[in-house]
């Protein structure tokens, strides 16, 4: 059994770049139903009985265990609230390129990093040495950096933008809140075992557009998220999963009025591997349009230390990683 080592996130990301470029992507087979598994929220959401969180929480340890990547119907966000984003989402990539560089990330001048727009065909988020066809908007929020923080596109173009961001990202981060209970209870910990570590949770929102590429182009190359979990809605299809169930890549649906929900690799250290950190890209070789998506990356308070959850280990599965904060995982935060 491996030994606990100390988390060196220089080397985390080093090695994560390594292992994506290894990855054979060239066969990519249509998702068969139960292939990728679908949650209805609805009963839980609802009516909050117990028994409706550890039906719900069965299907969730499944998933999490062995596929990484999940589908929520029933999650209680209104429908008008995830078109009005994208419709605002759209609006934003069709400016022209200076108003877009005008709140261009990392810009000189501005006081934090990792806001803003970046630029089409980037080399980051992910970080790697061929080009991401696309280009986005990210908004962010911890227990230092508010809303009010990030950049903001000109108002006079996009009267709305702010707003139905914000609303956006407020809807996100309670349904993030919401599924906290189900986590733990498929993990066999207390409903609230959750509550501390996300008292102030870290999040941030991007806000993608994928153009037209031919079939020898990533829109986002492919990765691993580095998050607790990322929640993502998505206009069109393009996405596709590593299912570690199957050992093939899997192209996931556009469902209707449905998230697509995949842990990441804070939360499989924390359950000491239990849960697995699922490979997966994007691409926008279908057709003729455009695609959009909107990935929540959600993350404990950024100072919480994360050690090994107690049902993650026994004498015969010691832990495998030292305790660590998702400020202290930051380097791989290109991941993302």
């Amino acid at each position: 059994m491996p030994a606990q080592t100390a988390f060196d996130p220089f080397l985390r990301e080093q090695q994560l770049r390594a292992e994506s470029v290894s990855w054979d992507t060239a066969y990519v087979r249509a998702a068969r139903p139960g292939d990728i598994p679908l949650l209805d929220l609805t009963d839980w959401l609802q009516h909050g009985r117990t028994q409706d969180l550890q039906a719900l929480s069965r299907q969730l340890r499944i998933a999490c265990e062995e596929v990484g990547f999940f589908s929520i119907v029933g999650h209680g966000v209104d429908r008008s609230v995830i078109e009005a984003q994208f419709e605002q989402v759209r609006q934003f990539h069709a400016q022209p390129e200076e108003a877009k560089q005008s709140v261009r990330m990392d810009r000189a001048g501005w006081p934090h990093g990792g806001m803003g727009y970046l630029p089409m065909r980037n080399t980051k988020l992910p970080a790697r040495d061929v080009v991401n066809v696309n280009e986005a908007f990210l908004v962010k929020a911890d227990h230092r950096i508010t809303l009010a923080d990030n950049q903001w596109p000109n108002p006079s173009r996009l009267p709305h933008f702010r707003a139905a961001t914000e609303l956006y990202a407020r809807s996100l981060l309670a349904l993030g809140k919401r599924l906290l209970p189900v986590f733990a209870d498929a993990l066999e910990m207390p409903s609230d075992f959750f509550d501390a570590a996300f008292a102030e949770p870290s999040y941030r929102l991007r806000m993608t557009h994928y153009p037209p590429v031919d079939g020898h182009e990533f829109g986002i190359n492919p990765h691993v998220d580095t998050t607790f979990m990322t929640i993502l809605a998505q206009d069109s299809p393009g996405l596709a999963i590593y299912s570690e169930r199957l050992s093939q890549w899997i192209a996931a649906p556009a469902l209707d009025n449905a998230f697509v929900v995949n842990t990441g690799e804070l939360l499989r250290q924390w359950t000491n591997d239990r849960f697995v950190s699922t490979k997966h890209f994007a691409t926008n070789n279908t057709g003729q349009r455009s695609r959009y998506s909107i990935p929540f990356f959600f993350n404990a308070n950024a100072d919480y230390v994360m050690q090994c959850i107690s049902s993650c280990t026994d004498a015969d599965n010691p832990p495998r990683y030292a305790p660590v904060s998702y400020a202290g995982s930051q380097a791989v935060a290109q991941g993302e």
